[in-house]
């Protein structure tokens, strides 16, 4: 009875999602955060020519706006496995796409890495304000500005970031961006979304790189996003 119950709760919590969000795979920040009291998982793995990554973004709605993100990744390099990133993150919008075709909030996060002899529970802190417009029915543009805090640099580092989301169709949509988030370096990176589930659960794959240097920091990825409806007390 009790594994019965328990079956029923899972396809509650995800198989009954009533919106959508821009997210995985682009790195732009986007004016977009799932519906109040609602939750999200994102997951996938990166290939790069260095490291072999494992990323997971459980994120929820715990308000009416406010949108928080606790989340990492394991990393493999030289045949040792470890944990390398902690992110702790907090968005909230100003306006909506539901409100207008122009939508913006603000978000303020810290990057922490277990690996750094710096062990203060704020490292890498950032804020940046996403922007995204509706340019049409299947056209969608994000960007964002901001700025991180880089701790062991002790400098201030601009982030950046410019993305299309195109609707190819009822289940496929293709994305493209550059961005440089913390680094002397912009990026770039294309990819598309496929709705195994319409509006319910996605798939993605990307293929990015460095600008100049093709070669040095290519990689490519796959993830998982599932969507829950409001469930939160």
């Amino acid at each position: 009875m009790h594994h019965k119950f328990y079956l029923r709760l899972f396809i509650l919590f995800f198989f009954n999602i009533k919106d959508t969000y821009a997210a995985r795979p682009m790195m732009t920040d986007d004016a977009r955060i799932v519906e109040s009291k609602a939750c999200q998982l994102e997951a996938w793995y990166k290939d790069t020519k260095q490291v072999k990554e494992l990323w997971a973004y459980p994120a929820c709605n715990i308000g009416t706006n406010a949108e928080v993100t606790i989340g990492g990744s394991y990393e493999r390099m030289n045949g040792e496995t470890y944990f390398a990133n902690e992110t702790y993150q907090i968005k909230s919008l100003f306006k909506t796409l539901e409100e207008s075709p122009l939508a913006f909030g603000v978000t303020l996060g810290n990057g922490r890495d277990p690996k750094r002899i710096n062990k203060k529970i704020v490292q890498d802190w950032y804020l940046n304000v996403p922007i995204s417009y509706q340019y049409s029915d299947l056209l969608v543009l994000h960007t964002n500005i901001g700025l991180t805090q880089l701790a062991d640099e002790h400098r201030q580092q601009t982030n950046w970031g410019f993305s299309t989301e195109y609707k190819y169709s009822n289940k496929v949509e293709l994305i493209t961006e550059v961005f440089n988030q913390s680094s002397k370096y912009a990026y770039f990176q294309f990819g598309l979304r496929y709705w195994i589930e319409k509006d319910r659960v996605q798939i993605d794959t990307t293929y990015g790189n460095r600008f100049n240097h093709l070669g040095e920091d290519r990689n490519i990825s796959i993830g998982l996003r599932l969507i829950s409806l409001p469930f939160l007390p």
